[in-house]
């Protein structure tokens, strides 16, 4: 039943119809993982890849058989409702540096956006015959994964959908923290066609503000946490737009900004983690008469930062 996933190439012969599990015994193959896996004695880390491919077997079955049948395509969107909720966790969890097991967050990312996808592709086919009571739940986590989406067009693939899932609290609350993480110094789009995004707001206190908000859920908060670093380089280039108007040859003397009040304000749990993220930029700290380690903005160019 815990068919580990296997990728098609040469030599290997197509998957007869008697090995591919009917749907019911994929959720039950789902729950199985759930109570007795993952919910097991072992730490996430260690049984972290055995889950990883046997979820991943459990989304390959279910696409080869282009499920119509309703009680069918309610228990495929169940599993990938679960399936994407462990992809989320997971990114949370074991990106933390207390993990000590191997974690590839690119892999990890790649089949959370394949889960995601696939569940947008049945929300989408059973409009107003399927009634999906996780939905808005879901599409919200699809908003905030477009943060740095290269397709600058958000806001017109979401006046697709269904009124009353527009107004629903948890897309509310997933477009204002688009519209709060989004910048305009980064461009969207191909090519000649890239442009700044149009509802960018570059808010970063409103967007740390919302994830540290009640109206914001635990799985919500991990998946705007991939874009912390991001909403950090922009509160950095605000902070310097803001400081650093004066000519390059007295910028040495704006001490103003300590490790401190750094960490307060790009929302650090510890002014190690803040030194750290400003040295990964290339930035550099001098020391105060009070003995104050302050950011030293010295003539490097605004535009270095982030890249």
């Amino acid at each position: 039943m815990l068919k580990r996933f296997r990728r098609s190439a040469a030599g290997y012969d197509e998957q007869l119809p008697s090995d591919i599990r009917t749907p019911k015994t994929l959720l039950q193959t789902m729950n199985y993982l759930i109570r007795h896996v993952i919910n097991g004695p072992e730490p996430l880390g260690v049984i972290h890849k055995f889950v990883w491919d046997r979820t991943r077997s459990i989304r390959n079955d279910f696409s080869v058989q282009q499920l119509t049948r309703e009680d069918h395509v309610r228990m495929a969107v169940t599993c990938l409702e679960r399936i994407a909720r462990f992809h989320i966790l997971s990114l949370h969890l074991l990106s933390s540096p207390a993990n000590q097991e191997h974690f590839d967050h690119h892999q990890e990312r790649e089949q959370l956006n394949n889960t995601m996808l696939s569940l947008m592709y049945y929300y989408d086919d059973n409009r107003g015959r399927i009634h999906f009571p996780n939905e808005e739940e879901f599409r919200a986590y699809y908003i905030v994964f477009a943060i740095h989406d290269q397709r600058p067009d958000l806001e017109t693939r979401i006046q697709k959908w269904p009124v009353e899932l527009l107004r629903s609290p948890k897309v509310q609350v997933a477009l204002e923290l688009y519209a709060a993480a989004s910048n305009t110094w980064e461009y969207q789009g191909t090519l000649d066609e890239k442009r700044p995004n149009a509802i960018a707001q570059g808010f970063y206190t409103r967007f740390f503000n919302l994830v540290d908000s009640p109206s914001v859920s635990y799985l919500m908060a991990c998946v705007a946490e991939i874009y912390f670093n991001n909403l950090r380089q922009t509160a950095i280039r605000s902070i310097w737009k803001g400081y650093c108007r004066s000519p390059i040859s007295q910028q040495h003397k704006n001490e103003e900004w300590t490790l401190e009040e750094l960490t307060s304000v790009l929302y650090f749990d510890d002014d190690s983690q803040t030194e750290q993220f400003c040295l990964d930029q290339g930035l550099e700290f001098a020391e105060n008469a009070e003995g104050q380690l302050y950011l030293n903005w010295g003539s490097r160019p605004i535009d270095s930062v982030g890249t």
